[in-house]
């Protein structure tokens, strides 16, 4: 369970940094669908496959969207670094100067 837990944290990962979040639902919602196949198939209970599937949606989403939020603030600091240099402070009018 620790091996597929990592995996779905570094799906979750690169996703949160790729996609859209539909997409991402819909991702989840077949990762999260096959996996609980493949625990029925082995033998686990049905409550016991639902309960990991739901543990393995709660860690997805929660990557998902402490990437999104990360790629959000560094995107943000970026403009405004972006908007505040110098070379964009200064206005271009069209007009000759006086003098």
């Amino acid at each position: 369970m620790l091996k597929t837990t990592l995996i779905v944290i570094v799906i979750s990962l690169v996703a949160g940094a790729t996609i859209r979040v539909w997409a991402f639902a819909s991702f989840v919602f077949l990762v999260i669908l096959a996996l609980g196949v493949i625990l029925l198939a082995k033998g686990a209970s049905f409550t016991g496959a639902i309960a990991s599937c739901f543990q393995l949606l709660v860690v997805m989403e929660i990557c998902y969207m402490a990437v999104l939020f990360g790629f959000s603030l560094l995107r943000r600091i970026y403009k405004r670094r972006k908007k505040s240099s110098i070379a964009d402070s200064v206005q271009v009018t069209g007009k000759p100067p006086r003098g």
